[in-house]
């Protein structure tokens, strides 16, 4: 299979998995394996080695995904300031780390190789644990990864990841519709009896 067809059919997997993660199916994560071997194999041709090592995780984050997602119904939250700030500084360590390895083996585009692998690993973490601020990791990383895919000559990435950019806003507004028909479900569930004054607020925060 050439190239381009093995980088078409990685589109394609790619853009049902994320499809599929915007609607909050656990089919998503078949997806995410079947387009994560095949963007194996076409970032270590690219010897962009933080993304080839990173399919290797989003391979295990979608066994982990599946799991946990069987054993739940889709059930998206908020996270808490202090564990926003706390994902934010796990992100920007590991692209710390990443490009400091990167660049002792001698990577191409290290720089942003690295940022693109580290925002998506985290984006991949908060999704599996169904938390809404994943989307904006997604979108940091997707939105970088334009710029380097066009760069190595990956054009049909690039593309796929500028509508991936555009699927993660998408997502971050279906998800909050979501959370929103949580909220109001749960204030129904907590209706007041007959002689209380008010049903007991909800909040979706979690760690």
């Amino acid at each position: 299979m050439s190239h381009a067809w093995i980088e078409w059919f990685a589109v394609g997997s790619a853009l049902l998995a994320v499809g599929m993660g915007v609607l909050g199916l656990r089919i998503t994560w078949i997806f995410w394996v079947i387009s994560s071997l095949f963007y194996l194999h076409i970032f270590a041709e690219a010897r962009l080695w933080a993304d080839s090592a990173l399919q290797l995780v989003f391979i295990a984050a979608a066994i982990w995904g599946w799991m946990r997602w069987g054993r739940q119904v889709f059930s998206p939250g908020l996270m808490a300031m202090k564990a926003r700030l706390i994902a934010i500084f796990c992100a920007c360590l590991c692209w710390l780390v990443v490009y400091g390895l990167l660049t002792i083996l001698g990577g191409h585009a290290a720089l942003g190789d690295a940022f693109v692998a580290s925002f998506s690993l985290i984006g991949q973490v908060l999704m599996v644990r169904q938390r809404l601020e994943h989307w904006l990791f997604w979108l940091v990383a997707n939105l970088t990864g334009v710029g380097l895919f066009w760069i190595q000559g990956l054009k049909a990435t690039a593309g796929l990841y500028l509508f991936f950019a555009l699927l993660a806003l998408i997502g971050l507004r279906q998800w909050q519709k979501q959370i929103d028909l949580q909220v109001l479900s749960s204030q129904a569930a907590y209706l007041p009896d007959q002689g209380q004054s008010a049903a007991k607020p909800i909040s979706q925060v979690r760690a």
